[in-house]
């Protein structure tokens, strides 16, 4: 049987101000052509599927769109978890209807299988969303400390007949203790303070482990234990990344490979004093700026932008420009809320807010 890894679509997400709907559709779209030529035949999401819990309605459009591509159009099967950006709640909202089309989404924990069958006998599908360690107190043991813990006792009953797959939410390692540079920039952990990691070793009886989670691609003690990593690039510490999905075979033995996807708008940091920028071939890539100047440019961003649309944050390589007067001088006493953040996102941005935005703020403040 041959299985398409995916996890961590963040569908929805945003860089800066720009929204990746448009980006993330074009990738979605390769791996629609992927499903095809390599005659995928089950298609599995490790969670992440929406980038904030309430999802916005292309978001939810995007994801709707791509499913019914798979499961209407293609009649494929898919195998999907909740993550710890999705609402477990709300995608659990017509279970019954999907799973009649070969459509399996869990987003709250069911001690339940899915069993498929090929030439080669069953194969075992063990579907385990994202579980915050509260859930798992409640569900399992008030004694549950850590999530090594938790997963021992989501896998303490399991049998290990035929060849069994486990598709899971979680920070997998193999010390089961949080190691530095795991996440990507603006990652958002499973937990706030302590350790949000878990022993991979609980994982080793499975055939293949399809994991979310993390955001580069990578083995946890064993290559059938994997991470997937994001389908495009999400962050500037991601620009020389090549992203791909992986391919699972599982015969009598498994098999994986990659496929690279290509993006329609590429994550790139330039540095370089800024009149040396400013004459460089226009690009409508994503892009974050370090500036080498000794001083600060004014209205840098508004100028970069008439040659880089979307240009998403500038930087100084030299902080010490900004240790010694500083221009900005808020009216605290004379100036309402709105009127203060409009003057501190200028500051900061080195552009004016949208009336869309204002109004948005402005809501925010009321």
């Amino acid at each position: 049987m041959r299985l398409l890894h995916l996890s961590d679509l963040h569908l929805g997400k945003y860089i800066g101000n720009y929204t990746l709907i448009e980006d993330q559709k074009y990738a979605l779209d390769q791996i629609l052509n992927i499903i095809d030529d390599y005659n995928v035949e089950v298609i599995m999401i490790a969670g992440d599927i929406f980038d904030t819990t309430i999802a916005s309605v292309d978001a939810l459009k995007l994801y709707s769109d791509f499913i019914d591509e798979i499961i209407f159009k293609r009649n494929k099967t898919v195998l999907a978890v909740s993550g710890n950006h999705d609402s477990a709640k709300r995608l659990d909202i017509n279970t019954n209807f999907f799973t009649e089309r070969n459509y399996h989404l869990y987003g709250e924990y069911k001690d339940e299988i899915i069993t498929l069958e090929d030439e080669y006998g069953k194969i075992n599908f063990h579907l385990i969303p994202y579980i915050s360690l509260n859930q798992g107190k409640i569900l399992f043991d008030e004694e549950i400390e850590n999530f090594t813990d938790l997963y021992k006792a989501l896998l303490k009953d399991k049998i290990y007949e035929d060849r069994n797959v486990l598709i899971t939410h979680c920070y997998a390692n193999n010390i089961g203790i949080e190691q530095e540079d795991a996440y990507t920039e603006g990652q958002k952990p499973l937990i706030i303070g302590g350790s949000d990691a878990m022993d991979g070793h609980l994982f080793l009886d499975f055939d293949y482990v399809a994991l979310g989670h993390l955001h580069g691609k990578h083995f946890v003690i064993d290559p059938k234990i994997r991470y997937a990593g994001t389908f495009m690039k999400y962050s500037f510490d991601e620009t020389k990344a090549n992203k791909s999905v992986s391919i699972v075979d599982i015969t009598d033995k498994v098999t994986t490979f990659d496929l690279p996807i290509n993006p329609l708008r590429d994550f790139r940091i330039i540095e370089g004093k800024f009149d040396e920028i400013i004459k460089m071939s226009p690009s409508d890539d994503y892009i974050k700026f370090v500036l080498e100047d000794d001083h600060t440019v004014d209205n840098a961003m508004s100028k970069l932008k008439e040659i880089f649309p979307h240009a998403v944050q500038i930087t100084y390589k030299n902080k010490g420009i900004f240790n010694a007067t500083s221009d900005l001088n808020l009216d605290l006493e004379n100036k309402d809320t709105l009127a203060l953040f409009k003057e501190f996102y200028k500051y900061k941005m080195d552009e004016e807010l949208t009336a869309e935005e204002l109004e948005i703020i402005g809501r925010v403040i009321e």
